[in-house]
């Protein structure tokens, strides 16, 4: 499951760049990508695991 350490690692670079944007600018819009980030990241994490659930299934 190397594609969930990938998802992750971006994830965790993504939050750590635009919060570290948001809290030296200031600017809302960053907290907003970082939102917008953790949803998507998070979606496709569920998605994912739900298709690698269902492929596991599929050879049994």
């Amino acid at each position: 499951m190397w594609w969930i350490r990938i998802l992750f690692t971006v994830l965790v670079l993504s939050t750590l760049v635009l919060g570290l944007l948001g809290w030296q600018t200031g600017q809302p819009r960053y907290w907003r990508w970082l939102k917008i980030v953790w949803r998507a990241g998070f979606s496709l994490v569920l998605l994912m695991l739900l298709f690698f659930f269902l492929s596991r299934l599929a050879r049994l």
